[in-house]
């Protein structure tokens, strides 16, 4: 599976010690399947005068059973 993170630099490996505490799920790195969210998340940067820069990550599906994940099955303003 493909995911996307929006920033305002490249990320090329998430680092979870770095993200903030108080964002909308809690302490995490958020990502979508869905490339036009991310490019919508970087549209808030390109508001501040940064760059909006998009992150590709390939997921191993594998893995999904040894984490502790937040998930929906569509977009939701929850």
């Amino acid at each position: 599976m493909i995911l996307y993170h929006g920033s305002y630099l490249k990320i090329q490996t998430p680092d979870l010690t770095r993200s903030r505490v108080n964002v909308d799920f809690g302490h995490g790195f958020y990502t979508t399947p869905i490339y036009e969210q991310a490019v919508k998340w970087c549209e808030k940067f390109k508001r501040r005068g940064k760059d909006g820069i998009i992150s590709r990550y390939r997921f191993d599906e594998i893995a999904y059973h040894k984490l502790k994940m937040l998930i929906f099955d569509s977009y939701s303003e929850e």
